[in-house]
């Protein structure tokens, strides 16, 4: 889950913890053990289960990080074809594997050393004062739409894959001759001539009557049901909501901003940088003052007197400062002077100022509209609460929403059909204005409408910006097969898609019979004519390029000379035949700095080797299963 907060959390939170990792497990891939046990979880490792709500979290977290990288908000349906289900179960897999084997050795977390590493954080540390603020972290959580528990569990995985991880392949160095292997391995050429066949070199298919047209939609319903739509009652509460209605005054504003101040929340105080020399005598102390203010060096005055080493405080408050005596006179001395005291043990010491930042005070004009803010926020919260004392109260006695909403005097919404996504019937994504996301941005809301029943007034849940919220499901419209006449366009295109890929394919494999027997490529693409053309193509592994489809690359790279390899091309509705006409192996040296990226390199593919080796220790003892049904089930993808 961390990674899914994560690139981030100046792209989201948990991304920087993540950073701190240097780890290769994105190598490890979720295992194809499909199970028709209809348990309530995404997938399973031994007796350890990923919820389906924790998936879906991390799903939709993934999701809200996307769309703000991009500007485009990925629909379910389009993330789970570009398979960034499977990524988030990746993800999932490698953290239960890691707990499962740390629960095993008994390795935790000191929570200290939890708190002391967000300190840490940039993101979470005040852009005045540059030290960690509570605040700070809160609004970051808020924006990334990510719960204090939920960011705290994962800093505490974190932490504990760190202390799994490097142990397992700590030391691992791969030989220079591995290497030099590799390194010929990875730049060896082999030279093909590719065939490619498109759309063009097979004749197009007669548009089906509408009887076929019905039984192909009926054979690929899923892709042609509408999914289900709920309408419902929402009973919604945001702190934004009350602001309006809240007043503040400019004494209040100010009183805030000095209170700040007095905390330490705004402004810095005054920082020196300051030496102390320790010594047995006055006579030594002013002996050693009168050095310093001549310029000389600290570190050789001691050690031309045999006296300890000095101490150095470098940007530090007076309450930094061990001894009182020496922060007293620290912070009384002008830049650059020094001075004899008598410490508070018994000590005589030489004290010299060296620089001096001094306190820096926050324009109050400038701070006051975020100040206000803040207090309203405050205030609107505060009275949040008596309200939704009110609201509880109100539906103990069992008073309907309605009665709610006419009782503590805010609206109720009634939202007309929507589905899973937030969508409306027609297309339109709730997705909400200013600093309030809709219904499509807030995944609380959208879970509880589509896991309550008809009818069901639910209690107060909180929302993913700290509002409350009541819903009742009013209406449910199930999954169904849409209008023939709706479809029928999109259909009659699939089908074509489908008959001339079919049509390619079987073309493909007649002509790659062909060229097995002996006939060569250049007779095959004469005899095709419209629709084919031959190419030749040097390809590195390295560096494999785009002009042949995966399979037919894989081919030609693992082949002899002579072979003859076919496959999906490069793009849709082509086909392509490869025969291998040269391997030229490279006989160039391996040195230098190229040389040592190839070792680390070569050592990062031990490493990887290395931790799937530890996974499958884990998994052999702890059996992995993936619930696909569930997991369609939870995004509302239908099944294929």
């Amino acid at each position: 889950m961390a990674e899914g907060i994560g690139g981030k959390i100046q792209k989201t939170a948990v991304g920087i913890l993540i950073g701190l990792l240097v780890i290769g497990f994105a190598v490890w891939g979720v295992s194809d053990v499909f199970t028709p046990q209809n348990k309530n979880a995404a997938l399973s490792v031994g007796d350890v289960d990923i919820s389906l709500p924790e998936f879906e979290s991390d799903f939709r977290r993934e999701l809200q990080a996307r769309g703000r990288d991009s500007g485009q908000q990925l629909t379910n349906q389009e993330a789970f074809d570009q398979g960034i289900h499977t990524q988030i179960l990746q993800r999932s897999l490698i953290e239960a594997v890691i707990a499962l084997d740390a629960n095993d050795l008994g390795i935790g977390v000191n929570r200290k050393t939890a708190r002391e590493l967000v300190k840490e954080i940039p993101t979470f540390q005040d852009p005045i004062t540059n030290k960690f603020s509570e605040k700070k972290l809160d609004e970051v959580l808020m924006q990334n739409r990510i719960t204090r528990a939920t960011f705290e569990n994962d800093i505490y995985k974190s932490l504990r894959r760190q202390q799994i991880v490097p142990a397992i392949i700590k030391g691992i160095e791969a030989p220079v001759a591995f290497a030099e292997d590799r390194y010929k391995f990875l730049t060896e050429q082999r030279k093909a001539q590719v065939l490619t066949l498109s759309e063009a070199s097979v004749p197009a298919p007669q548009t089906p009557d509408d009887e076929v047209l019905k039984s192909y939609i009926n054979q690929n319903a899923a892709r042609y049901t509408a999914p289900q739509y709920r309408r419902v009652s929402l009973l919604r509460l945001e702190p934004v909501d009350l602001t309006p209605d809240i007043e503040v005054t400019e004494e209040q504003i100010k009183a805030a901003f000095d209170y700040k101040i007095e905390l330490g929340e705004l402004g810095s105080n005054e920082t020196r940088s300051i030496i102390q020399i320790t010594t047995s005598d006055e006579a030594t102390a002013k002996q050693v003052v009168d050095r310093l203010n001549a310029g000389e060096d600290a570190t050789a005055i001691a050690t031309s007197l045999g006296l300890i080493a000095p101490i150095t405080y470098t940007d530090v408050e007076a309450d930094d400062i061990f001894d009182p005596e020496t922060s007293k006179i620290g912070f009384s001395l002008e830049a650059g002077k020094a001075k004899s005291i008598l410490g508070s043990l018994g000590n005589w010491y030489a004290v010299k100022v060296t620089a001096i930042n001094t306190a820096q005070s926050p324009n109050y004009d400038d701070m006051k509209a975020e100040i206000k803010a803040d207090l309203l926020k405050d205030l609107a919260e505060e009275k949040l609460y008596d309200i939704t004392g009110e609201i509880e109260d109100a539906m103990t006695d069992g008073l309907t929403l309605e009665e709610i909403s006419e009782k503590v005097g805010y609206g109720l919404a009634s939202l007309d059909f929507i589905d899973r996504t937030g969508t409306s019937e027609d297309g339109i994504r709730l997705s909400g204005i200013n600093r309030i996301p809709g219904i499509a941005e807030d995944e609380t809301i959208l879970i509880a409408i589509f896991t309550n029943d008809l009818g069901y007034q639910t209690d107060l849940f909180q929302t993913s910006t700290g509002g409350w919220a009541s819903i009742r499901v009013d209406d449910i419209k199930d999954e169904v097969l849409r209008p023939f006449e709706t479809v029928k366009d999109e259909a009659i295109a699939a089908w074509k898609t489908e008959k001339i890929d079919t049509s390619i394919n079987d073309l493909m494999l007649d002509l790659a019979s062909k060229a097995q027997t002996g006939v060569t490529l250049e007779e095959i693409a004469k005899e095709v004519g419209n629709g084919a053309t031959l190419e030749d193509v040097v390809l590195v592994r390295s560096n494999p390029g785009t002009s042949t489809g995966g399979q037919v690359t894989v081919g030609i790279l693992e082949g002899k000379v002579g072979d003859i390899k076919r496959g999906r091309g490069a793009v849709p509705l082509t086909r392509q035949i490869a025969k291998i006409t040269d391997i030229i192996p490279n006989q160039d040296g391996l040195a230098g700095q190229f040389a040592d990226v190839i070792q680390e390199q070569a050592t990062n593919a031990l490493s990887s080797d290395l931790q799937q080796a530890y996974q499958n220790a884990i998994t052999k003892e702890n059996p992995v299963q993936e619930y696909e049904a569930n997991v369609r089930q939870t995004l509302g993808i239908s099944e294929p």
